[in-house]
């Protein structure tokens, strides 16, 4: 199986902040209630969050609309249907469509109720992210 950060790090215009430290990880899973995917937390930890190719993935210190907690507290509060198991991923920025992942690390398209798995994993959403791009 691939390893998500370090598939990432093959991304060539790949941009990141600081890494997340384990207590930070820690206050953000109980703020939302819930525990992310080991790959998630890896991720968290090696990059904070990324950035590639207009892509843009929610995680931790950065601004705060790419900021994995306050995003998915907003859309809880916006979107009564909004699954309490999952995290925001990704806002694609149009009608309303969310990417999300569960506890298990399955990626989800979610939007305005509507929540369909598309992907196993992180890894395997990062490669559509990257194909996109071909």
């Amino acid at each position: 199986m691939k390893n998500l950060t370090n598939e990432l790090k093959k991304v060539s215009d790949l941009v990141s902040t600081k890494g997340a430290s384990n207590e930070q990880i820690v206050e953000a899973q109980n703020k939302l209630s819930l525990q992310f995917p080991t790959d998630f937390i890896e991720y968290l930890k090696e990059f904070g969050l990324v950035t590639f190719y207009g892509v843009e993935w929610q995680g931790l210190n950065g601004p705060d609309y790419l900021n994995v907690v306050t995003s998915t507290l907003e859309a809880r509060e916006t979107y009564p249907d909004f699954p309490v198991n999952m995290f925001i991923l990704e806002d694609l920025g149009f009608d309303g469509l969310l990417i999300l992942i569960d506890t298990k690390g399955s990626v989800y398209e979610w939007q305005y109720g509507n929540c369909k798995k598309i992907y196993p994993s992180i890894v395997e959403y990062l490669k559509e992210c990257l194909e996109k791009n071909d």
